[in-house]
């Protein structure tokens, strides 16, 4: 499937520290490509990919500067966790580096928002999709329930790929 060709493309041109949040910025890219959005998707000129950690949103977008989603361009941002600057994200990534902001975000009043996270208890905690390593290898594990209530979904290509938890 095409997260492991754009993993493997995007890989050579980061550093060997930012490998890790460069795969990953490769799996937002086709979460993106592989997730539904609502009307509201329709509305804004570009897609919006938001963290409050600058270190990933730098890496996300040498990664990910050039590239589209569904004919819009990706744009990076590093936002506070403010729920104002939460709406304007199409997708937020929560690191171990800020997940301490994590709890206090009321994510319930984000529809249309794709909370991706990298912490143990992330979906526990409300959360869509969690990255997690499994013999040294990042894999992830999604939520059909969190995302329908946030009014997303996922294409069944990228479920079959990852681990599927609550329902």
């Amino acid at each position: 499937m095409a997260i492991t060709l754009m993993c493997g493309a995007a890989i050579p041109s980061v550093q060997a520290s930012d490998k890790e949040y460069a795969i990953k910025a490769g799996f937002l890219y086709n979460f993106a490509l592989y997730g539904r959005w609502s009307s509201s998707f329709t509305e804004r000129d570009n897609f919006v990919i938001c963290s409050q950690d600058h270190n990933f949103i730098a890496i996300a977008n040498r990664v990910l500067g050039d590239r589209n989603v569904k004919h819009k361009p990706i744009t990076t941002q590093t936002i506070s966790h403010s729920a104002a600057s939460i709406q304007q994200c199409d997708m937020f990534f929560v690191s171990a580096n800020t997940q301490e902001n994590w709890p206090t975000i009321n994510h319930q009043q984000h529809q249309n928002t794709m909370f991706i996270g990298e912490t143990e208890h992330f979906i526990k905690q409300g959360g869509h999709i969690r990255f997690f390593l499994a013999s040294g290898k990042i894999r992830f594990e999604i939520s059909p329930k969190h995302l329908k209530q946030s009014g997303l979904s996922m294409s069944s290509k990228v479920l079959r790929l990852g681990r599927v938890v609550e329902r």
